[in-house]
């Protein structure tokens, strides 16, 4: 059990896809932390299992509220904000966690439809809570955007070229972002994580081929294991967004147990010399 030290103490934060996964970890954990949240989901019944949770927590209930938005439409992007804003006076913290998935298809085969709702879930939400969140984060004196990114862009997933150009997008709107708004004391900072999420947990239940394939992936992983999305990537989440993480901007970070460690890479036996004949004359 991790430990809360109220370090967003006072602070309100706005995250979008709110209710499962990463999302449900980062709202549960700032909570214990001593913020007040507004969270959103596109599905009405969607935030019962947080209830519950937040249910738990002194004065949970109060510092937290839902909002039913679809983050691929501009007004209900920034509704979310305006209702933090309204309902708690402020805005300190941004996370844009939420993003629209498409079925996987290869490129030659992916209609530009794909695109277009991935683009608009992903980077665009992103930039509509951004824009909406500005002058409220300046005004505050201090702070803290939080977007999302993932390995499929870094390694360019196959059949997923809508969902890691997205991405791609997304960190370089960290990077122009952080740029920007250094000068009002914002912070803008983008995670790579893996966790063990809902979407994760449902790919190895599919079958028992994808549970294999996923029981090798987090053995390779130099930490063996997925996040916890509480523990472990809400945690990193939360050092950016207090007051600890106020000298770190424009930065992409992977939160992944070294997960970019275990892509394949050609493997010797110890003491090979891969190089016999072809050395290097040593210097005197």
């Amino acid at each position: 059990m991790q430990e809360a030290h109220a370090r967003l103490a006072g602070k309100v934060a706005v995250v979008t896809g709110g209710t499962a996964g990463i999302g449900q970890g980062i709202v549960l954990r700032f909570l214990k932390e001593g913020a007040s949240v507004v969270y959103c989901s596109r599905t009405p019944g969607a935030d019962a299992e947080n209830a519950v949770a937040i249910a738990q927590i002194p004065d949970g209930t109060a510092r937290a509220h839902f909002v039913v938005a679809d983050v691929g439409v501009e007004d209900q992007v920034r509704s979310v904000v305006r209702e933090a804003v309204d309902r708690f006076g402020r805005l300190d913290v941004l996370v844009c966690n939420a993003q629209g998935i498409a079925p996987l298809r290869d490129i030659v085969d992916k209609p530009d439809a794909d695109y277009e709702m991935t683009l608009r879930t992903g980077f665009y939400h992103s930039l509509w809570a951004m824009k909406e969140a500005y002058p409220h984060l300046a005004a505050a004196g201090r702070g803290s955007v939080i977007l999302f990114s993932s390995h499929w862009n870094l390694f360019g997933q196959f059949s997923s070229s809508d969902y890691n150009i997205t991405k791609a997008a997304i960190e370089s709107l960290t990077r122009s972002a952080a740029k920007e708004w250094g000068r009002d004391n914002i912070t803008v900072n983008c995670i790579l994580p893996a966790g063990d999420s809902r979407a994760y947990q449902a790919y190895k239940n599919q079958s028992p081929e994808n549970l294999a394939v996923a029981a090798r992936s987090d053995a390779a992983r130099p930490m063996g294991r997925m996040g916890d999305c509480e523990r472990d990537i809400a945690g990193a989440v939360l050092g950016l967004a207090s007051a600890n993480g106020r000298f770190i901007t424009g930065q992409v970070f992977g939160v992944d147990g070294g997960a970019w460690l275990s892509t394949t890479r050609q493997r010797h036996k110890s003491g090979t010399d891969i190089h016999a004949g072809r050395e290097q004359a040593k210097s005197a």
